[in-house]
């Protein structure tokens, strides 16, 4: 098969057309958005005296179990692309130990040190870098957003932990996106793996916005006694404004931030995750892939100037319940062969981003609670977790004292 001429072309796309949902996959169109963006990355603290060779041991055998981290990226066509199962999707690299301590630490010194991978053709998808410590060891996870979202990513570290600690752990789903057996990526011709300079202009712009942005960030800190007087505040103005921490938090911000973070635009649109599993009466709460979308609240400048902290939180409430809907969900995505695929007049009608516009609202509070995971803690916790995708956006966190805090990033400067 040559690399030049229009029959070894054919050839390319005859092989891929006859083995899809074998050993790839079609990237879903809800997916098509997400090569050339950053991955999601998170930083791990494990404080157990469990020996290196054993956590790399076991990160392996569950990336085996889950089959989920074997993956490329690939471009079939000028603006077609695919999922190809093979072995040396994932990487993982350990570094010589640091005299500290975890409190110690600077978690930006420790970024800077671990291994990033890209959202790319040709790209391993999957990477933990780990680095002894004098009191543990941390595992610095840089995850591909092809492969999975937040949830799959929370599942995969479960039984990952499971595996170290020799626990049982669930099954993933048998809805899995890839049953077949991966194929060795040497005996698959280096055709399938363009580099970035053939890549299309809509993926070499993700890439170089990505590079070229500086990005800010500050934390804001809110105690129980905050939230829980803004809560009775909300009660006695309006018995309907029954409004939740994350929604008192994401509306506080918004106030306080949209005039920073947006400057440029006079509406902003506020994205929340939705997880599908939680919603979607046919797919299984184990499903390993993608499977959320986001939940679109738009607010313009004057209208968030206007209202207050309880009517922008009742807003927010009210978009996520419609959103949340049984019927609502089942109208814009269905189960394939080869796993969710969203109904393309959804995504006609509500584009998956607008950089100028839109902030990413995740409660991340649940990925740092191990004890809600089994687990306990006296394992360790989640020092960091890193958002892909958008440059402004809100991230809630707890911070080691049990206080809730608001990382908050941002394209523009804070003053």
């Amino acid at each position: 098969m040559t690399k030049t001429d229009k029959t070894g072309n054919k050839a390319i796309a005859a092989y891929l057309e006859a083995n899809l949902g074998k050993n790839i996959l079609p990237l879903p169109i809800f997916e098509e958005s997400l090569p050339g963006t950053n991955p999601t990355e998170v930083l791990l603290f494990y404080k157990k005296g469990t020996p290196v060779s054993k956590l790399v041991k076991s990160i392996f055998q569950t990336a085996e179990h889950y089959n989920l981290f074997s993956s490329r990226l690939i471009m079939i066509d000028d603006n077609k692309f695919a999922l190809q199962h093979c072995k040396d999707g994932a990487m993982v690299e350990v570094l010589p130990p640091i005299d500290t301590t975890f409190d110690n630490l600077n978690i930006d010194d420790i970024r800077k040190m671990m291994v990033h991978v890209k959202t790319l053709p040709g790209e391993p998808l999957f990477a933990i870098t780990g680095i002894p410590i004098n009191d543990g060891i941390l595992g610095a996870i840089s995850c591909s957003h092809a492969i999975g979202d937040g949830i799959a990513l929370m599942l995969f570290l479960y039984a990952w932990g499971c595996v170290i600690e020799d626990k049982d752990f669930p099954l993933p789903s048998s809805q899995r996106l890839f049953k077949g057996k991966p194929v060795d990526f040497d005996k698959i011709d280096k055709t399938f793996v363009p580099p970035l300079s053939e890549l299309n202009d809509k993926i070499q712009n993700r890439v170089k916005n990505a590079s070229n942005k500086e990005t800010y960030t500050i934390r804001e800190y809110f105690s129980d006694e905050f939230i829980q007087k803004i809560k009775n505040e909300a009660k006695s103005e309006n018995d309907k404004y029954i409004i939740s921490s994350n929604q008192i938090m994401i509306s506080v911000l918004l106030k306080k931030y949209h005039d920073h973070i947006l400057p440029d635009t006079d509406r902003i649109i506020i994205r929340n995750p939705v997880n599908l599993r939680d919603v979607h009466p046919d797919i299984d709460p184990l499903y390993i892939g993608n499977a959320h979308f986001d939940s679109i609240t738009e607010f313009t400048k004057d209208e968030i100037n206007k209202m207050s902290i309880h009517e922008i939180a009742y807003r927010l409430k009210e978009s996520i319940s419609n959103s949340r809907s049984e019927s609502y969900v089942k109208e814009i995505v269905c189960l394939s062969k080869y796993g969710l695929d969203f109904k393309a007049d959804f995504l006609k009608s509500r584009p998956p981003s607008n950089m100028e516009a839109d902030i990413l609202s995740s409660n991340l509070t649940h990925l740092n609670d191990l004890e809600a995971m089994g687990l306990g803690t006296n394992i360790g916790s989640v020092s960091y977790i890193g958002l892909a995708f958008y440059k402004t956006a809100f991230t809630m966190l707890k911070e080691k004292s049990g206080r809730i805090f608001a990382q908050i990033t941002s394209r523009y400067p804070f003053t």
